[in-house]
Formats: C-alpha cells, structure tokens, sequence
C-alpha cells in the first residue's frame, strides 16, 4: 500500500512552488516559488528534516532577482542556479550558497532576448540551459560566460525544453516539447571529468519516444 508523507506544508498561500531540486552534497531541498500578485520570486532552502534554513529573494541592493523561476538546479561550488523566465525575456539567475548574488546570463551576445527553460550543470561545472527563442542548449562556464551552443537543431529534439546531466554516465538528457520525445547526448567522457578540461563538444545522442520502458 502506497503513503503519502508531507515533508513540507506550505502555510502562505500567496507563494506557490515551481519547482525543487535536492541538493546532494548537503541533503538540503531548494525550492524556487513565485507570487502571482507581484510577479516576483524567490528560492527556500530546507534541511533534512523540513526546516526553512534559507531565503533568497534579493540582490546586494535589495532588488528583486526573480520572477518567475521555472527550472533550479545546484553546480559544484554550491551555487544555487535557477532559469528564470518572464515574457519577453528572462535570465539564468546564479547565488552563492550563502545567497549573494553572482550573476545574471541574459543571452548571447549582449542584448539578445533568452527564454530559458531546462537547466542542469555537467562534471564541468558547465551550465547548460534550453532557451526557447532560440530553440538550443546553450553552455556557460560557471562564471556566467557563454561558451557555445552545445545543441543547434538536434536530431529529433524540436523545442529543448529540459534537462538533466547524469553524473555516472556523463549522459545528458534532452526532452523536447513539441514531440514527446528525449534525445540522450555524450559529449563529456570519463577522462574529461577526471582531468577537469575536454575539447570542443563532439554529440553522440539517441532519441526515445516518451513512452520508451527500458
């Protein structure tokens, strides 16, 4: 028989969760939520045991940094990274764990509109994020510096709307949108991650349907 646990109950409901991301170098959940009234942002951080730790909601001169978090993840350094998307554009929000404020991506080159969805970072500290105006991955170095368009036009990937880098296999998972389907790239290889550098990407992807049981 299935149970249900509630680890966390959310008591204001003038903020609604958009997504989560667990931390696996500290245990902690990271969740990024949105008021709807005000159209602004914020990411909690909460330990094993359900308690609130942590509250990211501004900059260093107490400006708002979101809006409408979509997608969050956590690179290798601790840096809290969230896709944050509000038409017309949006920006790749990055903090310090401890929550300062250290960039904000906003698309390349400078002034460029980005719509970012998916995001993840590889054994590289690399991130990488789908951006929906330009339907492509697009990869940053952990300093917010763009570095290439790791997918253009992918094989059997229309619209790359999420992500997820797998750490043991040095896999990344592409879904699309528009087509229901989930293309599988290597781009990073065993050595790469061990000696901390590689060439430019070389993608080997395998596309599966969504409803592919393996």
């Amino acid at each position: 028989m299935k149970t249900t646990t509630t680890f966390i109950e959310r008591t204001d409901s003038t903020w609604k969760p958009r997504c989560v991301y667990w931390s696996p170098s500290t245990g902690d959940l990271l969740v990024a939520m949105c008021n709807n009234d005000t159209k602004t942002g914020k990411v909690t951080r909460y330990n094993q045991s359900g308690q609130l730790t942590q509250t990211i909601q501004n900059d260093n001169t107490d400006l708002g940094l979101y809006n409408l978090p979509h997608y969050i993840t956590e690179n290798n350094n601790g840096d809290v990274v969230v896709s944050d998307s509000f038409y017309p554009s949006g920006a790749v929000v990055v903090t310090e764990r401890g929550g300062r404020h250290r960039f904000s991506y906003t698309g390349h080159p400078s002034g460029s509109v980005l719509r970012p969805w998916g995001i993840c970072s590889d054994a590289l500290s690399h991130i990488l994020v789908c951006d929906g105006k330009t339907k492509t991955v697009q990869m940053l170095d952990s300093d917010g510096q763009f570095l290439s368009h790791l997918l253009i036009r992918p094989s059997g990937i229309f619209s790359p709307r999420s992500l997820s880098y797998d750490v043991n296999t040095h896999r990344l998972w592409v879904g699309s949108e528009d087509n229901n389907t989930v293309v599988i790239y290597r781009y990073i290889t065993r050595q790469d991650a061990l000696t901390d550098e590689h060439t430019a990407p070389v993608l080997m992807g395998m596309p599966y349907s969504a409803q592919h049981q393996p």
